[in-house]
């Protein structure tokens, strides 16, 4: 059962020309059938909420719409000139799925509020599903351990890198980094002790690059960083801010860990496994030249 609450805010307006639906106070068997094979065409949850705000736009005069929960904020419809709000709260046996934010320009009729009682009824099952699909993807997509990205999710993302060079003339570059010697702190301390150096070095590696970049663990003491958009000027800045970071840590320093790093900035013609490659041989140079 969703738990409405509503919320006026007057100011000026304008008015996009919707066409009021017929008055109806409930849906017909043929449109609450019609509903559900709608709502049950996707699993995505964006796809899902498009599907959910077309169909309800046929019975409700709303202007805007909104879906928010722990992981999505999803615009489904906008106007920022919407004088009236009516917030609705999903949930299914007491599990809580989110938020539908409507917008509109007059109060919504007792009629509609009956109709959209219903259909978020219809909707929350689907919604439900839909969240825990989507849960269980980032969940496969997440390294257990350092709570980056993984090699999965690396795949996808350097793909997706590549295709916006090619397609968009963008620019990125690729860093892969290991820790020096790591098996020496496997052996010295044992690997719940390493275990607790790859988090914190992974934290390092956060808060060292920008929003726009990605890292992932690809496995054991191995990282990667995609930056996008890069050039060699704004690459050689992050790697000199995670070696400014690695050797000024307290932790890293007081068990003498450092790491190497090795870098490639996709050019035209590049591959992703030759991108990997020029990477992975700076870094191993770089490993070389600094024994």
């Amino acid at each position: 059962m969703d738990n409405l609450s509503i919320i006026n805010t007057p100011k000026t307006h304008t008015y996009y020309g919707f066409t009021a639906p017929k008055r109806q106070h409930k849906l017909t068997s043929s449109q609450t059938i019609a509903t559900l094979k709608k709502l049950q065409t996707s699993l995505d949850v964006d796809s899902l909420l498009h599907n959910f705000a077309a169909i309800a736009a046929q019975h409700v005069r709303f202007t805007a719409l909104s879906f928010t929960d722990e992981m999505n904020h999803i615009h489904l419809k906008t106007d920022c000139s919407a004088t009236f709000q009516q917030n609705y709260h999903l949930a299914v046996a007491g599990k809580d799925l989110g938020s539908l934010l409507y917008g509109s320009v007059k109060p919504l009729k007792i009629s509609e509020l009956s109709i959209l009682k219903e259909l978020h009824q219809l909707l929350e099952t689907n919604l439900m599903h839909a969240l825990m699909l989507q849960e269980m993807q980032v969940r496969i997509m997440k390294d257990h351990l350092t709570g980056l990205d993984n090699r999965a999710s690396f795949d996808e993302n350097i793909k997706r890198s590549y295709s916006l060079c090619q397609r968009h003339k963008s620019n990125m570059a690729l860093l892969v980094t290991d820790l020096n010697d790591f098996k020496r702190v496997n052996d010295t301390y044992g690997h719940p002790f390493g275990d607790k150096i790859l988090k914190h070095y992974a934290h390092v590696l956060q808060r060292s690059i920008r929003n726009s970049d990605v890292a992932f663990r690809l496995g054991g003491d191995e990282f990667a960083i995609i930056l996008q958009p890069a050039s060699v000027q704004s690459t050689r800045l992050v790697i000199e801010r995670i070696d400014s970071e690695i050797k000024n840590d307290v932790l890293l320093s007081e068990f003498n860990i450092t790491s190497a790093i090795g870098s490639a900035t996709w050019r035209a013609g590049e591959t992703i496994e030759s991108l990997f490659k020029l990477a992975d041989e700076d870094l191993y140079n770089n490993k070389f030249n600094s024994k």
